[in-house]
């Protein structure tokens, strides 16, 4: 009898008008029809379609730049003399796109957010327009029900955010094999890294707020809490991981990163790691959704390897295990460090490339990044480090890890520690002494670092003829002349090696009068200087030095 009792009421449910509320499921034949009828319009499983069309769209961005990186890389592999003074209408329009791709807004709210150059932002514009027109383009958003599946526009937003997961991770590594495809440095592809996660973020939002006006339009916040507390629902599960992400962009911001850099440092790996796993969790294997995550972690894992394993001397598979660096460092005028640091042959490095320090004397855990101040080719002509390079660096103290080591400086004096080495990272991809034959170097203060590795390097293969590089020039920008002490050693041997009349040297002091000049260089012992001074007071008057004459100086 109840058999026959429930043979009945299922016949009575199937029948239901669709405005009777027992018809809410596909036991109900006007439920049912309706529900083909919402999927046959915007399937769900189409929906996947979106998360491919972004990966495509970002893999075909990097084979373009893959491809530019070959045709400069083919184009600069000898040097290459410009017979023909004219410049080309190909190089002016090269200039003309530099011109405005380069420039970027200036101010304060613009140096807090990081704004990126204009060329960048109209990548990113580039990237914005398409995760909108995909988001919003096709019509319904919303089922009529949310029983007949789930909102297409959270579904394609989402779905997107994840297949932008794995191009973040790409993005973010100091090995990278984004820079290894496009030459493009780390450093400038963390910046698009930072941008293409805050897209990720606008992909989540835009992915989480159809789920919660679904059910308030259904039956309000009673449905609302009936559905994101029910067993499984992705409601519940996506909390977490958009608040991770949010925790991850918003501490990415270059004003609130500078003011908690240790805090950055430590917590955002963790983080990240945190974020993938709770994807996991949120997207439970839903079609190819862990096809994402886990090519994220297979890139994550395959970049840590090579750096753990190669790049990083402290487990490096080219020398022995826990086994540092000698190095030494002491103070100089102006404020700053000189540390030097006896590396192996084996490793080298290009003009403009920085490694991470870490010294356990002083702090096991700190590890901060220079920029190397030496030219990997003059180790073996400076007479101080035979059978290896001798790396250099221009440290200023400031707090922490750098005070510490300003004060390990001064209380000893010519005394060894050892440090290990990670990197090097970053630098130009494009061999620019093969594709120009004039140079200008600026710099400001410390920047001098990479300016003068590059001035070694360019003048030893000037000398040796195998580089186009014909004239370089020098323009330094320093607060007080004591400052100008601090790269004293390699400008003499720069001064030295370069041919005659292809080296010029300008020097702003800023801040200075002759006097105090006279007083410090006395107080440096440096009389025997091999560069000249004089008394410009202010920044638009350089300090000329022209070869051969060097001792004299044009205004």
């Amino acid at each position: 009898m109840s058999m026959h009792e429930n043979h009945g009421g299922d016949l009575i449910v199937f029948s239901l008008p669709l405005s009777d509320p027992r018809c809410n499921n596909d036991s109900c034949r006007a439920f049912e029809v309706a529900h083909k009828e919402s999927q046959a319009a915007v399937s769900y499983y189409w929906q996947y379609e979106y998360g491919h069309w972004t990966t495509w769209l970002y893999l075909a961005i990097i084979f373009l730049f893959m491809l530019l990186f070959i045709f400069q890389s083919w184009h600069d592999r000898h040097p290459r003399l410009l017979s023909n003074p004219q410049t080309s209408a190909f190089n002016r329009t090269v200039a003309i796109w530099r011109t405005f791709s380069y420039r970027r807004y200036r101010g304060h709210v613009a140096d807090r957010l990081g704004l990126p150059s204009f060329g960048l932002q109209l990548l990113f514009l580039t990237a914005i327009i398409f995760a909108a027109v995909a988001s919003f383009a096709v019509r319904p958003y919303y089922r009529e029900r949310r029983g007949y599946g789930s909102p297409p526009l959270g579904v394609r937003a989402g779905l997107m955010a994840i297949a932008l997961t794995p191009i973040i991770v790409a993005l973010s590594g100091k090995v990278n094999i984004i820079t290894l495809l496009t030459g493009i440095g780390y450093e400038k592809l963390n910046v698009i890294h930072r941008w293409v996660a805050w897209i990720c973020f606008g992909l989540s939002v835009v992915h989480t707020i159809p789920f919660i006006v679904a059910p308030l339009k259904e039956g309000g916040l009673a449905v609302l809490h009936e559905q994101f507390y029910s067993k499984g629902a992705f409601e519940y599960t996506g909390v977490p991981p958009l608040a991770m992400l949010f925790f991850l962009s918003v501490f990415s911001i270059p004003y609130v990163r500078a003011r908690i850099y240790e805090c950055f440092v430590h917590s955002h790996i963790l983080a990240a790691v945190a974020y993938l796993g709770l994807m996991f969790w949120h997207t439970g294997n839903l079609e190819d959704s862990w096809v994402y995550l886990w090519a994220t972690l297979a890139i994550w894992l395959a970049t840590l390897l090579v750096r753990v394993f190669y790049k990083n001397s402290i487990l490096s598979i080219r020398r022995n295990w826990f086994e540092g660096f000698s190095a030494n460092a002491k103070s100089i005028p102006g404020d700053m460090i000189r540390l030097e640091v006896f590396v192996p042959k084996t490793l080298t490095w290009n003009p403009g490339q920085h490694c991470f320090l870490r010294i356990p004397s002083l702090s096991l855990l700190d590890n901060h990044p220079f920029t190397i101040a030496s030219s990997s080719t003059a180790a073996g002509e400076s007479g101080k480090f035979e059978g290896g390079n001798l790396m250099v660096f221009l440290i200023r103290p400031h707090k922490g890890f750098t005070m510490r080591l300003s004060r390990y400086s001064h209380a000893n004096v010519d005394v060894s520690f050892g440090l290990f080495v990670d990197g090097p990272y970053g630098g130009l991809p494009r061999r620019i002494e093969n594709a120009f034959d004039s140079v200008i170097l600026v710099a400001g203060g410390g920047g001098i670092t990479a300016s003068v590795s590059w001035l070694e390097q360019l003048v030893r293969r000037m000398k040796s003829h195998t580089v186009a590089v014909r004239k370089i020039k020098l323009a330094w920008a320093v607060r007080k002349n004591a400052h100008l002490l601090w790269v004293e050693e390699e400008l003499k041997n720069v001064l030295d090696l370069a041919p005659k009349e292809s080296l010029s040297l300008d020097f702003y002091v800023t801040d200075e009068n002759e006097a105090s000049l006279r007083a410090e260089k006395q107080e440096a012992h440096s009389e025997d200087a091999k560069y000249a001074t004089c008394n410009a007071q202010d920044a638009s008057t350089p300090r000329t030095v022209d070869l051969p004459e060097i001792a004299t100086i044009t205004m």
